[in-house]
C-alpha cells in the first residue's frame, strides 16, 4: 500500500473544511511583530499589539496616540507588508481599539 505526501493532501483539505482564510489571518498575525519592527523600530512592540483580524480588518490596541498618527500615516506601506508573504490582499485597513 502506497502512501500519499501530506503535502499533497494537505492543501485539499484545508480548502474543504474552510479554513483557509483563517490560516492565512494567523500567518499575518505571527509576521506582524517583524514588519512592524521593520517600519516603526523595535519599541513600537511596547506600545502596540495585534489583536486580531476580522472581515479584512486588523484590529491593533495602541498605548500611543502618536504612533497610532504614524501607523495612520504609513498605513498602504504596513499593509502591504504585512499581506505580501501571502502573495494577495487579506487584510484591507487598521482599526484601532
Amino acid at each position: 500500500m502506497a502512501f500519499t505526501p501530506i503535502k499533497k493532501i494537505l492543501p485539499k483539505s484545508v480548502k474543504t473544511a474552510g479554513i483557509g482564510g483563517k490560516l492565512d489571518e494567523d500567518k499575518i498575525l505571527a509576521h506582524f511583530e517583524e514588519v512592524a519592527v521593520k517600519i516603526f523600530g523595535e519599541s513600537v512592540l511596547k506600545k502596540m499589539k495585534a489583536l486580531h483580524i476580522k472581515e479584512g480588518t486588523l484590529y491593533l490596541a495602541c498605548l500611543s496616540e502618536l504612533l497610532s498618527e504614524q501607523i495612520k500615516n504609513q498605513e498602504r506601506r504596513f499593509l502591504f507588508e504585512l499581506n505580501r508573504p501571502l502573495g494577495r490582499s487579506v487584510i484591507e485597513k487598521i482599526k484601532f481599539l
